[in-house]
C-alpha cells in the first residue's frame, strides 16, 4: 500500500467515524468494509497482523475506559464501541503498510507487556495532563535512546502521531468522545500516545 492510499483511507475513515458515530452498528459495518478493502489491496497478506491488532487494541481500549482514562459517548454493548477494535486493526494496517515498510521490527514480549501496562498507566495519569505529557515524553525519548525503537521508525511514528491525533480531533470536536482533562479538548499528550501505541503495536503484531 502506498502512503497516498493510507492517507486517503485515514481521511475518509475519520470523516465517516465523525458523521456515523451515533449509529454504532452501521459504523461497525462501514469500518468492516474499509478493513476488507485495505486487506484486499495488499492481497490479504496482513490478515494475521490485522487480527492481532484488533484483539490487543480492543482489550487496551476497554481497560482504559474501565479505569476512567477516557470515555465514548455511544457504546451500547461494551465499554467501547463495537467498531473500535476494527478501527485499531485498520489504523495499524494503514500505518504499517503506508509508512513503516522500510523500518524493520520484531516480535517482543516486552511490547505486549508495555501495551497493557502502558494503557493502564496512561489512563490513571490522564487526570493530570502535565504528568501524562511528561511520562509519554520521557518514555519516548528513553525508547529511542536505549534502542527499543529504531531511528528508522521516526517517520512512521510521526505519521501515527499526526494522523491519529487528527482523526481523534475530528471526533472530539464533533462531540463523539472526550477526555476528562484536556485544556484544548485534544490532550497535549495524545500525539505521543499515538506514536508509542503504533510503535509498540507493530512489534506485537509480529507474534
Amino acid at each position: 500500500m502506498k502512503p497516498l492510499h493510507a492517507l486517503l483511507f485515514f481521511a475518509i475513515g475519520s470523516l465517516l467515524i465523525a458523521f456515523l458515530y451515533h449509529d454504532e452498528l452501521v459504523l461497525t459495518a462501514v469500518v468492516a468494509i474499509g478493513c476488507i478493502a485495505a486487506l484486499e489491496i495488499d492481497g490479504w497478506k496482513n490478515l494475521k497482523k490485522f487480527l492481532v491488532a484488533v484483539i490487543v487494541g480492543g482489550v487496551c481500549e476497554n481497560i482504559a475506559v474501565w479505569l476512567g482514562g477516557w470515555e465514548y459517548a455511544n457504546a451500547g454493548f461494551l465499554f467501547t464501541p463495537l467498531w473500535l477494535p476494527l478501527g485499531w486493526g485498520f489504523s495499524v494496517l494503514l500505518l504499517e503498510e503506508g509508512f513503516a515498510k522500510n523500518a524493520p521490527a520484531y516480535f517482543s514480549w516486552k511490547a505486549l507487556i508495555l501495551a497493557f501496562a502502558g494503557t493502564a498507566l496512561a489512563a490513571l495519569a490522564s487526570s493530570d495532563e502535565g504528568i501524562a505529557l511528561f511520562l509519554f515524553s520521557a518514555f519516548t525519548l528513553g525508547a529511542f535512546r536505549f534502542g527499543f525503537y529504531s531511528p528508522l521508525e521516526i517517520k512512521a511514528g510521526v505519521a501515527a502521531a499526526i494522523l491519529g491525533t487528527a482523526m481523534e480531533g475530528i471526533s472530539i470536536w464533533t462531540g463523539n468522545w472526550q477526555y476528562p482533562v484536556a485544556v484544548f479538548a485534544v490532550p497535549l499528550w495524545l500525539p505521543l500516545c499515538w506514536m508509542n501505541a503504533f510503535l509498540i503495536m507493530r512489534r506485537i503484531i509480529r507474534i
